[in-house]
C-alpha cells in the first residue's frame, strides 16, 4: 500500500509539472526563457551580460564621439556655433531624425517589432520620456553654444545629480550615503566653474549655465520614464515592448516637434541662420560633420534604450556622467592646439586658480561620479 501511494504521488507531482509547464508556455511571451537564461550565462564579472555591457559601451564611446563632432562642426563654422545659429536648434532636427532612422532599421528589420505591452500607460510614458528629452537636446544645444562646449560638459555632469533625485521618486531608486557624498562632489565641481569668476565663454556664461542645467535635468527626468516604458511592460502577460521599437517611437515624436519648427522658423531664415554661419570654403566639412553626427547620436539613442532597459536608470545616468570626463579630455588632447578655449589649463587671466579652475571643476565631477559608481545602495 505505502509502495502504491508513493507511486500515485509520484505520478500526480509529474502531471502538476507538466501542466505547470503548459501553462508557463502559453503566459510567457516567447523567447523569454531563452532570453534570461542567456543573460544569466554569459555575464561580465557577474553584473551584466556580455552584450548588455557592449551596448553600454557604445552609450559611452558614441557619447564622448558626439562632444568630438560638435567641436569639428564648431571649428568649421562661424560665431561658435555648429553650422547653425542656436535658435535654429538645426542639431536637435538631424539628431531626431537620425535615431528615428536608426530605430526603425533595427526593430523592423526584425519579426514581431510591435512585440510586447502598448498599453495606455506604457505610451503615457514614451510620451514622457520623448517629451522631456526633447526639451532637454533645445536647451543643451543652446548651453553648447553660449557657454562652449568645454564648459557644457562640466555643467552637464549635474545629470547625474538630477537622475539619482528624480529616480528615488518614480522608481523608488535606493541610493547610499556614500553616494550621496559623490552627488555633493560632482555639485561642488559645478560651483568650482564660477568661483571667484565665471569660466570664460564665447557666448553668455549665465545663459550657457542656466541652460545647461536645466537641460540636464529635463534629460535626467527623461530616463526614469524610459525605464518605466520596460518596468509596465514586464507586469503584463505580454512582456516588455522592444527597445528598438521604442527609440523609434520616442524619437519621432520630437522628429515631428522639431520639423514643424523648421518649416515655420528656420526655412524662412536659411540664408541667415545657416548658410552665413558655415566658414567660406568648409561647406564639405559641415555636411561631414552632420552626418557623423547623425550616425552616432542615432547609436547613441538606441543604446541608451538598450542600457535603461537593462541595467535601471541610475547606472545609465552614471554612465553618462562618465562619459563626460571623456569628453573634456579628449577634447584638450584634440582641440587645445587650435582653439584655446577648449584647453583643460587655460582660462583668462593670469592667476595660478585661473589655470586651474577647468581642470580642478572636472576632476571634481569626476570623482563624484567614480564614487557614486563604487559604492553600493542602502
Amino acid at each position: 500500500m505505502a509502495s502504491s501511494s508513493y507511486y500515485n504521488n509520484n505520478k500526480n507531482l509529474k502531471e502538476l509539472e507538466r501542466i505547470t509547464s503548459s501553462v508557463n508556455d502559453a503566459l510567457l511571451p516567447s523567447g523569454f526563457i531563452e532570453e534570461e537564461e542567456n543573460n544569466n550565462n554569459h555575464v561580465v564579472c557577474g553584473v551584466m551580460s556580455i552584450i548588455t555591457f557592449i551596448w553600454l559601451v557604445i552609450f559611452c564611446v558614441t557619447g564622448v564621439g558626439l562632444g568630438l563632432c560638435y567641436e569639428f562642426l564648431e571649428i568649421h563654422s562661424l560665431h561658435h556655433a555648429p553650422g547653425a545659429a542656436s535658435d535654429t536648434f538645426f542639431l536637435c532636427l538631424i539628431g531626431y531624425w537620425s535615431q528615428a532612422l536608426v530605430g526603425f532599421l533595427f526593430a523592423f528589420t526584425q519579426k514581431n517589432p510591435m512585440q510586447g505591452a502598448w498599453t495606455n500607460k506604457v505610451i503615457l510614458m514614451l510620451v514622457l520620456s520623448s517629451i522631456f528629452d526633447g526639451l532637454a537636446q533645445g536647451l543643451d544645444f543652446i548651453g553648447q553654444v553660449q557657454g562652449g562646449y568645454m564648459l557644457f560638459t562640466i555643467f552637464h555632469s549635474s545629470v547625474t545629480l538630477f537622475s539619482c533625485i528624480i529616480a528615488v521618486f518614480v522608481v523608488q531608486a535606493k541610493i547610499s550615503s556614500i553616494q550621496w557624498f559623490g552627488i555633493l562632489l560632482v555639485i561642488v565641481g559645478l560651483f568650482a566653474t564660477a568661483i571667484p569668476n565665471p569660466i570664460a565663454s564665447p557666448g553668455s556664461f549665465t545663459i550657457g549655465l542656466v541652460c545647461s542645467l536645466v537641460g540636464s535635468f529635463f534629460l535626467a527626468a527623461s530616463y526614469p520614464f524610459s525605464e518605466k516604458v520596460f518596468r509596465i511592460g514586464r507586469e503584463t502577460l505580454k512582456g516588455p515592448v522592444k527597445e528598438e521599437t521604442a527609440c523609434f517611437f520616442g524619437a519621432l515624436i520630437n522628429a515631428a516637434i522639431y520639423t514643424i519648427y523648421t518649416f515655420i522658423h528656420t526655412i524662412p531664415r536659411w540664408q541667415n541662420e545657416i548658410v552665413d554661419y558655415i566658414k567660406p570654403g568648409n561647406t564639405f566639412y559641415v555636411i561631414l560633420g552632420y552626418v557623423l553626427y547623425g550616425i552616432l547620436v542615432g547609436l547613441h539613442s538606441l543604446s541608451f534604450w538598450k542600457s535603461v532597459n537593462k541595467i535601471g536608470t541610475v547606472p545609465t545616468a552614471v554612465a553618462k556622467g562618465a562619459q563626460q570626463a571623456g569628453v573634456f579630455i579628449v577634447s584638450h588632447i584634440v582641440y587645445c592646439s587650435i582653439d584655446k578655449n577648449e584647453c583643460m589649463f587655460y582660462n583668462h587671466g593670469n592667476t595660478l586658480w585661473n589655470k586651474m579652475q577647468k581642470s580642478v571643476a572636472a576632476i571634481l565631477c569626476v570623482i563624484g561620479v567614480v564614487v557614486y559608481a563604487m559604492s553600493k545602495k542602502k
